[in-house]
């Protein structure tokens, strides 16, 4: 009987080591064939701060701004 409990505790132990390489194994696939070439993308194609130079843009970096109306009402209504 204790040689049977030995042996199950070496295979838990060798099963725990197996099952954590596997895990950072997976995890590391799944970042550099998903996560990391769409970070790359997105980095390269957007520009939250609108900076790079468009087509229909002026010499100004200023950004037209769409004006609402200004009332009492609208002041009360912010949310």
């Amino acid at each position: 009987m204790k040689a049977l409990r030995q042996i199950w505790q070496n295979w838990v132990y060798q099963a725990r080591f197996i099952g954590s390489f596997q895990a950072r194994a997976l995890i590391t696939l799944v970042y550099f064939t998903a996560l990391l070439p769409f970070g790359l993308l997105s980095r390269l194609f957007s520009d939250p701060l609108k900076i790079k130079p468009a087509h229909d843009r002026t010499d100004t970096a200023w950004l037209s701004r769409r004006t609402r109306d200004l009332d009492l009402d609208t002041a009360h209504r912010q949310g």
